[in-house]
């Protein structure tokens, strides 16, 4: 039994280690569009896209899971308005992977300051910034910590009262060696999967997901280090309760949503509207939680007006 008992152990000890994955195979430049640019930041190379000539300014923040593609359909009519600006945060897109800088690129709070640089080298003092989900928590932390650099708020079901994160056993489980050595492989697997399942889930009129929608969530699965980037940002993140301080916030903001939202529901939505000073919600009916993808025209409406 004592025998046993130690094979088991052994097994369980050893074998993670031995698990070998594959995590990517490109390089992030390689699988550029033919508008893409990248700006070494940090040491870290963004990539972004830029539209338009006006003089003034919109900064699009991706969702969980998504890129500069998210804003496609969109992007050329808000540039006849605004030089309309979208980049992937760290780990998503075609933002490259690094793990060995000094510091964590991947927390919230890199994050915001990655916004505020990036706004610095383009030579942007202030701009309207744009939010999806949980890019939508960044635009308002950015808002609450550089008032100065924010000219009016959009916020597109934006995941503010319901946070994303984990919690403190989660936390404990991801310091076990064995779990951080596979845990980027059963993550990459899941998201994988969930850009063919979960999308659906996402739109309320799933005859609007077009394959190319499909193949431009799945281009950067093929970027070197993409399981692991996505590891180290749910270990990361952590989403602090800014809700007391949403009082402080003085900008105008406009709140986007699909009445159809399976992610956030419209109830807290409304929620949100009430504790922002200045805020006007827009409801679009028949849509999911993404209405830029899902509903761009409708989207835009709101938007514009």
């Amino acid at each position: 039994m004592n025998i046993l008992w130690f094979t088991v152990f052994v097994v369980l000890f050893f074998a993670p280690f031995f698990y070998f994955y594959e995590d990517g195979y490109l390089s992030h430049r390689e699988l550029a569009y033919p508008d893409s640019n990248f700006v070494k930041i940090d040491d870290l190379e963004i990539h972004y896209r830029i539209y338009g000539d006006e003089n003034k300014y919109m900064v699009l923040l991706h969702g969980f899971g998504s890129s500069t593609y998210s804003w496609q359909k969109v992007v050329g009519k808000l540039s006849e308005f605004y030089t309309t600006i979208s980049y992937d945060r760290p780990g998503f897109g075609l933002t490259e992977r690094r793990f060995d800088l000094q510091y964590n690129p991947y927390t919230n709070e890199y994050q915001v300051e990655l916004l505020r640089k990036l706004l610095e080298y383009l030579g942007i003092s202030k701009a309207t910034i744009v939010g999806h989900s949980a890019g939508g928590y960044i635009a308002l932390k950015f808002a609450l910590t550089y008032p100065q650099m924010v000219e009016k708020i959009v916020l597109i079901d934006p995941a503010i009262i319901t946070r994303g994160g984990v919690n403190d056993f989660v936390k404990v489980l991801f310091k076990i060696p064995q779990v951080n050595h596979v845990g980027p492989d059963v993550i990459g697997r899941l998201i994988t999967r969930s850009y063919g399942e979960n999308l659906s889930q996402i739109y309320y009129d799933t005859s609007k997901l077009s394959e190319e929608d499909r193949e431009a969530y799945l281009r950067p699965t093929k970027v070197l280090g993409w399981k692991k980037a996505f590891w180290e940002f749910v270990k990361s993140s952590e989403y602090e309760d800014i809700t007391p301080l949403l009082s402080r916030i003085d900008k105008e903001v406009l709140i986007i949503h699909g009445r159809e939202d399976r992610v956030i529901p419209l109830q807290e939505i409304q929620e949100l509207a009430k504790r922002l000073k200045n805020a006007k919600l827009c409801v679009i009916e028949n849509c999911g939680h993404i209405p830029h993808e899902e509903c761009p025209e409708r989207f835009l409406e709101c938007l514009i007006d």
